[in-house]
């Protein structure tokens, strides 16, 4: 297991670059970055980077390599929610997530992480969850070939809100597609984490930022989460990808709870 550092904690408006992320994420001494691909949010968004075709790929691959830093994820949203209906928007879907892969496949980044979307008003439940995980299935298929893994991350308020939903997802579409596991979204929940350890098994990346009870972000003086137990239950199944401290939207505006947590998690033998 190594640390990495999203770039969601370098808010746009302060750091309006991949570039400028980038360096201020290597100042703070970490050799490792999950990138921030989310349309309508920070630094990347996927409909252009599909738009702009290799041309567009090839640059952004140029920026991520000059700063010699890992790449151990790209946490994705794209353009179109893997929910929306037809075959249209699901095209435009696939588009975007193909041109992150090739940039994966140049970057050398393991994983991409994926939403799996929210609960559609007046759509039947199960059958958004099949068509889910249909395309999902096609889709990590292709990035498996290229070996590059898929997390589906169980996400607050979206279809794999609930640990069960979430591990009968990704338990139905193993091999192809694991779970991005995040703890601040069970302990917001007052789910305790050793009910969520069946989850851990299939877990190919993970997020980490402190919470607590309704609060997805939380200092580390006050937040709830186990870190000690989450990093022996990691090790105790081989798990040897990033655990990516992952602050947003200028909670950590000093990049203090950054930091101690880098810290935290070395002194657990966490490498970086």
């Amino acid at each position: 297991m190594y640390v990495s550092c999203s770039l969601l904690c370098c808010r746009k408006a302060e750091y309006p670059t991949v570039a400028e992320a980038l360096a201020k994420v290597r100042l703070l001494g970490f050799g490792a970055i999950d990138l921030d691909a989310f349309e309508t949010w920070q630094h990347v968004r996927p409909s252009e980077l599909a738009a702009g075709g290799e041309a567009a790929v090839a640059e952004l691959a140029g920026t991520l390599a000059a700063t010699g830093l890992k790449v151990g994820s790209f946490n994705c949203g794209m353009s179109v929610p893997v929910t929306a209906e037809g075959d249209e928007a699901f095209g435009q879907y696939r588009r975007e997530f193909l041109a992150l892969l090739d940039l994966a496949r140049r970057v050398g980044c393991g994983n991409l992480t994926v939403q799996p979307g929210g609960p559609q008003e007046g759509r039947d439940g199960e059958e958004v969850m099949q068509l889910v995980a249909g395309r999902l299935a096609e889709l990590c298929g292709a990035a498996g070939r290229e070996g590059v893994s898929v997390g589906i991350e169980a996400h607050h308020g979206s279809l794999l809100e609930a640990p069960e939903a979430a591990l009968r997802m990704v338990s139905e579409l193993c091999p192809a597609a694991g779970l991005t596991y995040d703890p601040s979204h069970f302990a917001m929940q007052e789910i305790a984490l050793p009910e969520t350890a069946a989850l851990l098994d299939r877990a190919v990346h993970v997020h980490v930022r402190n919470a607590g009870p309704g609060r997805m972000q939380e200092t580390m003086a006050a937040g709830t989460v186990d870190f000690h137990w989450l990093i022996g239950a990691l090790r105790a199944r081989g798990y040897d990808g990033p655990v990516a401290i992952e602050y947003f939207s200028g909670f950590d505006a000093d990049f203090a709870s950054t930091r101690a947590l880098r810290d935290r998690l070395r002194e657990l033998g966490v490498e970086g």
